[in-house]
């Protein structure tokens, strides 16, 4: 149990540390801007000893200073008599231990209020293997296999700092392209706050028009709408003393965002087609594959609902940053997809599968793994998964395009790299903003290209 001690008495610290020592661990602060570089530095703190009657701050402004970086962490408050004992608890200190007490009557308290120490991410295993799994998975390996274990180095810092944060209320923001595990991500931090507990509830913003999006949030009255044929509670509500997870939150209509920024700040929102104000006891998350700050600067996006968005940023890695875990992700699902389809245990993948399988690209990230493992288990008549189980690679082999890392010139590689973007386009100007220059530029390159260069096409779904 690590404790946050906070008081301006250097002797009563001294002594109360000296007290605590072999039961917990203690980290003495002085002054308020001590107290919140502490916190805000992500310590995993279980409670904290406040003294309420400093000379150098109020307690009850340190609690309120205390609660904006860490809303649910608990606070154990020294009091001198039973009013302000009354006092205290009514400004929100969870517990309150009168002056003068002892130092096991001290410990008693705090080990009852103190919340769960944060779990320690697991070193790196030595060798690649992953053992079997047995038996029925849990709901956390059901929500994601991978989700807090990893190899590569840019994923186990993303972890860390998700488990430190994840018991705090603190709002996240996930980036990362489509397919690295967002969602499972957020699913995996509910499931490790004190809220798990409580609904996880999940609204995609792009999904719908935006009158349909604010009810789809906030809920509705009868009537308020053509089609509200019924009051409707809306995601907010169903999320009660939960989380809150907003995918795709770049993709948000910019007349949703100030009642969305509202619920932020002030925990707030009004049904559609009512006045009556609601209080939501929620914690927030939220993950885009856009940059907002780009999206900021096109007026897009509110820079305020941003900075009250960004409290935490984790950036997920792509697959292709993370080559180490491919080949244990792969027979991870592999294990998913013979468990849940009833398929033959024990199969596993050729050499020559296990070799393509690290050298693809992977712009899918996960779910195109995923897919890709499913497709080849459930067609495949062997034990073993071959390279030609795997159709994309044997059209790649075949392909004969470049590749980042192919041995050839940047001129090949550009044309390449071109040519894929126009036939995957819909418009020279939207390809030429994909590949950041202006239209003419481009129609110069597309013209001194060998052949025809003309086709425009979307690409089908996958």
């Amino acid at each position: 149990m690590t404790v946050l001690m906070i008081g301006d008495e250097a002797r009563s610290r001294r002594l109360l540390a000296f007290g605590l020592v072999g039961e917990t661990d203690v980290v003495t602060c002085i002054e308020s801007p001590a107290a919140l570089e502490a916190l805000s530095s992500l310590n995993p703190f279980c409670v904290v000893l406040l003294d309420w009657e400093m000379k150098s701050t109020a307690g009850s402004d340190m609690l309120a200073m205390l609660r904006t970086l860490d809303a649910e962490i608990p606070v154990v408050a020294t009091v001198a008599g039973e009013s302000v004992a009354t006092v205290a608890q009514k400004r929100g200190a969870n517990r309150c231990i009168l002056k003068p007490f002892s130092t096991e009557d001290l410990k008693s308290l705090l080990k009852e209020t103190a919340r769960e120490p944060l779990p320690v991410v697991a070193p790196a295993p030595k060798t690649p293997e992953v053992e079997e799994s047995t038996g029925e998975p849990t709901a956390e390996e059901t929500a994601s296999p991978v989700a807090f274990g990893s190899q590569s180095q840019p994923m186990r810092q993303v972890l860390q700092i998700a488990l430190r944060v994840a018991p705090t209320s603190a709002n996240i923001l996930i980036l990362g392209e489509n397919g690295t595990g967002k969602t499972a991500l957020a699913r995996g931090i509910h499931q490790r706050s004190l809220r798990k507990r409580m609904p996880f509830v999940t609204v995609n913003c792009p999904c719908l028009q935006s009158q349909l999006l604010q009810s789809e949030l906030f809920g509705h009255v009868r009537g308020s709408f053509t089609g509200a044929i019924n009051d409707a509670v809306g995601k907010v509500a169903a999320a009660e003393g939960g989380t809150l997870f907003l995918d795709e939150i770049g993709e948000l209509p910019l007349e949703i965002q100030p009642k969305l920024l509202r619920l932020l700040q002030d925990r707030q929102y009004e049904r559609v087609g009512e006045t009556k104000t609601r209080q939501a006891n929620i914690r927030v998350l939220a993950a885009t594959n856009r940059d907002l700050r780009e999206e900021v600067k096109a007026g897009r996006f509110r820079e305020d609902l941003f900075y009250r968005l960004n409290v935490i940023t984790l950036d997920m890695p792509s697959l292709r940053r993370r080559p180490e875990d491919i080949l244990s992700l792969a027979e991870e699902f592999l294990r998913e997809v013979t468990r849940n389809s009833g398929l033959r245990k024990n199969r596993a993948f050729t050499p020559e599968a296990r070799q393509v399988l690290m050298q693809h690209r992977w712009p899918g990230n996960l779910r195109e793994l995923r897919n890709m493992v499913e497709r080849a288990a459930i067609l495949s008549d062997s034990d073993h998964l071959d390279v030609a189980d795997f159709p994309i690679f044997c059209e790649e082999g075949q392909s004969g395009i470049p590749q980042v890392g192919d041995l050839i010139s940047l001129a090949e590689l550009e044309e390449a790299h071109i040519r894929e973007v126009i036939a995957r386009t819909q418009t020279l100007g939207h390809a030429a903003e994909i590949l950041g220059i202006n239209q003419a530029t481009l129609y110069r390159k597309r013209k001194r290209l060998p052949g025809s260069v003309e086709t425009f096409a979307v690409p089908e779904a996958i």
